[in-house]
């Protein structure tokens, strides 16, 4: 008890003096206190004098100190004194440098050379190798400010974690549509952390790794199949693509650091209005973006015109069933044939039709003739994709009554496709197996 009782903590008051304080509630270990006292104490290390061209930030325990110069030489000459300074002030405090931990980088223009091989960094009584790259604060910068390492590590990271949370997304049942969005809005969190560091500078293979990772968690959004493209997915999810949300990211915080560099506080009517103007043009780009896709075109296509509406949607969740028919992806069998690679023909098992397509199911197989005038009732009788997005939209009954379609529709043609597979042909594709019964049948194809 003695650790918790009788605490003192003494403070140095402006006349240099050293007055002590009881803590009488909690100690200072638990408390805000520590981190005030060590704030007190280290900014003794930023406040001293530096040479012409160099700097210190500190976060934490953190300490960056940087010097600028005309070629690596002089900046390396530089960095070295002003090492040496940092160092001496942080000594005075009772600390400690671990050289072991400490990293050197030269950042450079474009064209510009790096450092020469093997180059290295006096510091105390040890060297440090310059090294290509460097985790600061989360973020790997590389000397060349092309952010190619850090969505190296981000990309494979996030697809990671939401592989992870995937497996508490089943695509029948599980959680609901707002738990669905809330996992990924932490993926989009992970993946755009830093965003007004690196959102200039996205190059073509940093904005694949981007959508890879957004692909993944967007297909268990919408309940789907692990084949949808990333734009029907994304459209359908309501998730803009995460290049485009972390430059309105990028935007809002110029616009807040700009006013706080002139020395006024911005006011919440101005930060909004910024997003919303960025939100305005996201929502745009967004749009022209998914015209120029190769894939999903026939889903994107439908929901373009409506994009905004889409998202912005409430209490209108999507199933498992109704993704397969917005999608085409599932019990069909142009999917089943051409994707899955699990049957030999594309044609309609109900009506010999030569395709079996979600749109065919949708608008042609007179097996579902029946179900179809119940839907045209409330839906009216065009029943193309952008024509039913748009009536979806438009109340809840027609939500209702196209979601119901799906159920009973593809319900009956996944029961009649496990019938199928467990016919007596042990030899047909359409067993879902991977093994020797697949490769035999598939042989025999060619």
């Amino acid at each position: 008890m003695a650790y918790l009782s009788d605490r003192r903590v003494g403070l140095e008051n402006r006349s240099g003096s050293v007055e002590w304080w009881r803590v009488g509630c909690g100690v200072p270990q638990g408390s805000v206190l520590g981190p005030i006292l060590w704030d007190i104490g280290y900014d003794w290390v930023l406040r001293g004098r530096l040479l012409p061209g160099m700097g210190v930030i500190c976060y934490a325990d953190d300490t960056l100190v940087y010097s600028r110069g005309r070629n690596y030489k002089e900046a390396a000459r530089l960095a070295e004194v002003g090492l040496d300074l940092v160092i001496s002030r942080i000594k005075s405090l009772g600390l400690r440098v671990r050289i072991d931990k400490t990293e050197a980088l030269l950042f450079r223009g474009t064209g510009r050379k790096g450092p020469p091989p093997g180059a290295t960094l006096q510091i105390g009584e040890g060297r440090v190798r310059m090294s290509p790259q460097i985790k600061y604060l989360g973020l790997i910068l590389d000397g060349g400010w092309t952010f190619g390492p850090h969505f190296a590590m981000v990309g494979p990271k996030v697809v990671k974690v939401a592989s992870a949370l995937g497996r508490l997304l089943p695509n029948l049942g599980g959680p609901s549509a707002a738990c669905r969005q809330l996992y990924s809005g932490v993926c989009r969190s992970m993946a755009t952390y830093g965003a007004p560091v690196w959102a200039d500078r996205l190059t073509a293979k940093n904005k694949a790794a981007l959508r890879t990772a957004q692909r993944t968690i967007a297909v268990r959004v919408i309940r789907g199949y692990r084949t949808v493209s990333w734009a029907a997915a994304t459209a359908l999810a309501g998730d803009p693509p995460w290049e485009l949300v972390a430059e309105v990211l990028a935007e809002t915080y110029s616009y807040v650091s700009g006013r706080r560099a002139l020395g006024e506080n911005p006011t919440l009517d101005g930060i909004l209005r910024v997003r919303r103007i960025g939100q305005e043009a996201l929502m745009r780009r967004w749009g022209e973006d998914l015209a120029g896709q190769p894939y999903g075109t026939r889903v994107t296509a439908a929901i373009r015109p409506v994009l905004e509406r889409w998202m912005r949607r409430k209490r209108k969740p999507l199933t498992f069933r109704l993704t397969q028919v917005l999608t085409g992806h599932g019990c069909f069998g142009d999917y089943l044939c051409r994707t899955a690679q699990r049957e030999p023909t594309t044609e309609c098992h109900d009506c010999g039709a030569a395709v079996d397509s979600a749109q065919h199911t949708l608008e042609v197989c007179p097996r579902w003739a029946v179900l179809r005038q119940g839907l045209t009732s409330v839906l009216g009788g065009d029943l193309s994709l952008p024509s039913i997005i748009t009536a979806m939209l438009g109340d809840d009954e027609s939500w209702k009554a196209m979601v119901s379609f799906c159920e009973t529709v593809m319900s009956q043609k996944e029961a009649d496709e496990r019938v199928r597979e467990e016919a007596a042909d042990v030899a047909s594709i359409r067993g879902r197996r991977m093994g020797v019964r697949r490769r035999r049948y598939l042989m025999r194809l060619q």
